[in-house]
């Protein structure tokens, strides 16, 4: 009984371990942003969602800013 105990708390923190590694804080602590729409709510995931003067929220691992963009630049080429 001891040991199904002890094996299942290794098993426990095993998967906490993985989950922590996973966390958007931790993804954000290693220097990423997250881009918000002010107007839509939701994440910003491509340039051509965006338009010049569109308001967007910047999630940084120590907090955010509201900022508004100023031009749209879309990649021009596969090499990032």
């Amino acid at each position: 009984m001891q040991r199904r105990h002890e094996r299942d708390t290794a098993r426990v923190a095993a998967c906490a371990a993985r989950l922590e590694v996973l966390s958007p804080q931790r993804t954000l602590e290693r220097g990423y942003a997250a881009l918000i729409d002010a107007q839509t709510g939701r994440a910003v995931r491509t340039p051509n969602a965006l338009k010049p003067q569109r308001r967007l929220t910047v999630h940084l691992a120590e907090g955010s800013a509201d900022v508004s963009l100023a031009d749209v630049q879309p990649r021009l080429t596969d090499t990032i």
